[in-house]
């Protein structure tokens, strides 16, 4: 016979008396390792656009197994040869022989024993015979997905001193892009191609796993109280698995039911982790991500200003800048030098955490050229940064549900940036002037802090008393009339904050929140607020946090006008 590669095979082939057939291991696709049934008529009932009359002896047809409803014609030349034909053309040749022995799967004791315990041991051996012999007879590039392993009172394919077992291997082909089901020495068939596959779906069993009963024994050790196991499945889950409603889980896992419908999951990558987990029954069917929760403590912060960003990336896309805004993203407050964030509601999957002390309140991850970090940066895991910022795979964790705790130690440039390695003028040559206050209307601050002051507009000067009534507003709404900081910088791109405080000649004292604002060389205007009130008014400008305090700049000035009621 001709093989899938068109190469020539050889095949052989069993009928028993009543009418069960049987094809040898060495037969190519989809025969190998085929049981069914044919039946056969002396005339070309089953196939009669294959079956040449007065030619052909007559037509047969399959049931079972994955050939089910193969349909064909035979012609018989003496006792000894029979050819077949299942397609126009392609007629196979069959030689009889005999033989008192029953044919037998060299699957079933190349790979699965007739005879098992249970739970089945030994399973990472057993899946390496089985990879061996599926590449062999179905696809070079084959690889194994998940093992499902059952006590079952009907088709089995093992024994086991309490009943029949069912031992099933799923396998993916990239190449072909196909699945494919082997049950070694099942009575109904043991190799059954299946369907088209997404790749991103089909991940790889590794070739050691922890091994079924030691899973078993994990399980009881949290409580597991069935004595006799139902089932056991292992796969190598994806991100956003659950089992049993509530078990999230992730990578290699064993997931285990017992008699008593208990289930639980085991992790069983190597080296083993002693991770086990149980189904919680009261939270069955709420999808599991209620209750989970990723905590992070952040430690070794040298200083109180400032926020802490948290971001929490699920790949290395965009790390460390997450400069598409794909990481979920939270800012803390610090209290005593400590500072904490949490991420709610997480699937199971890989995950990495990158926080930073944004002392500057830029409110982005401030990197250097050559992607070293400017400010105090702290990774899950705590890897060495040493030699620069480390990789995603070096803070990469996996999380599986409920509540996990971190704690990440923020660390510190040891020393400035070196000029040579900067693409903008260093922090010294940074230089801002408050140059004063103007008043404009809401065509200029509607602009935002790049706008440009109307020709002719008046700057009062830092410490002047504004009298009379210069810069009173003269609509109803007050959308003239508006004070703004008149800010010049020179020097790289920063970021600044300013406060007012003020004090009205009413008596009391009380402060503006803080404006934070970009600055780029050149004019920036910064909006103060609906400041109309005759009183005193303080402003504090801090800018250029880079060697961490920043500097600051101070102005005063006094409204003392006789504004009329518009």
């Amino acid at each position: 016979m001709s093989n899938p590669s068109g190469q020539r095979q050889q095949c052989l082939m069993e009928i028993g008396g009543t009418g069960q057939i049987a094809y040898g291991d060495s037969c190519p696709m989809p025969l190998t390792g085929q049981q069914a049934t044919i039946t056969s008529v002396p005339n070309g009932t089953f196939a009669p656009n294959l079956y040449v009359n007065g030619k052909d002896s007559g037509t047969f047809m399959i049931m079972g197994g994955s050939i089910s409803g193969m349909v064909g014609a035979f012609r018989l030349e003496g006792s000894k040869h029979m050819t077949t034909r299942t397609a126009p053309g392609a007629d196979i040749e069959w030689t009889r022989s005999s033989s008192e022995t029953p044919m037998r799967s060299a699957a079933a004791s190349q790979v699965l024993p007739g005879q098992i315990q249970w739970p089945m041991g030994d399973v990472p051996a057993i899946a390496q015979r089985a990879v061996a012999y599926v590449r062999k007879k179905w696809q070079a590039d084959a690889f194994l997905t998940s093992i499902q392993l059952e006590r079952t009172s009907d088709v089995s394919n093992a024994q086991s001193p309490e009943g029949g077992v069912l031992v099933e291997f799923s396998f993916y082909s990239p190449g072909q892009q196909q699945t494919l089901t082997y049950m070694p020495n099942s009575p109904a068939s043991e190799l059954m191609p299946g369907s088209s596959a997404d790749p991103r779906d089909e991940r790889a069993l590794p070739a050691s796993f922890v091994d079924l009963p030691a899973a078993v024994t994990k399980l009881r050790a949290k409580g597991m109280r069935g004595v006799r196991i139902q089932s056991a499945h292992l796969e190598n889950y994806g991100r956003g698995s659950y089992a049993a409603g509530d078990i999230g889980v992730f990578g290699t896992e064993w997931v285990i039911k017992s008699a008593l419908d208990e289930e639980g999951a085991v992790l069983a990558e190597l080296p083993d982790q002693n991770d086990a987990r149980l189904s919680n029954p009261d939270q069955s069917g709420e999808g599991g991500q209620a209750g989970n929760l990723i905590h992070v403590e952040i430690a070794g912060l040298r200083n109180n200003r400032g926020q802490v960003y948290c971001q929490l990336f699920r790949s290395a896309q965009n790390f460390p800048s997450n400069s598409d805004g794909n990481a979920a993203s939270t800012a803390s407050t610090i209290r005593n030098r400590r500072a904490g964030c949490d991420f709610e509601n997480q699937d199971p999957g890989s995950y990495a955490v990158l926080v930073f002390h944004d002392e500057d309140s830029t409110h982005v991850l401030e990197l250097s050229p050559n992607g070293t970090p400017r400010e105090g940066v702290g990774l899950s895991n705590n890897p060495s940064a040493a030699s620069g910022l480390p990789s995603y795979d070096a803070a990469k964790f996996p999380y599986r549900a409920g509540t996990l705790n971190l704690t990440i130690n923020m660390k510190y440039p040891s020393m400035p940036v070196p000029d040579a390695a900067r693409s903008f003028s260093a922090s010294a040559d940074a230089n801002a002037s408050l140059i004063g206050f103007a008043f404009v209307d809401g065509s200029v601050t509607g602009q935002g802090s790049r706008a440009k002051l109307p020709a002719g507009t008046r700057i009062y000067p830092p410490g002047s008393t504004i009298t009379g009534t210069d810069g009173c507003p003269t609509t109803r709404y007050h959308t003239d009339g508006m004070i703004v900081a008149v800010i010049d910088y020179q020097g790289r791109p920063t970021a600044g904050s300013l406060a007012v405080t003020r004090h009205p000649a009413s008596g009391g004292q009380f402060n503006n929140a803080p404006y934070y604002l970009d600055l780029d060389p050149g004019r920036t205007l910064q909006f103060l607020g609906p400041i109309f009130k005759n009183g005193s008014y303080d402003v504090r400008f801090q800018y250029d946090f880079s060697s961490g305090r920043g500097k600051t700049l101070s102005a005063r000035f006094a409204l003392a006008r006789s504004c009329p009621i518009p």
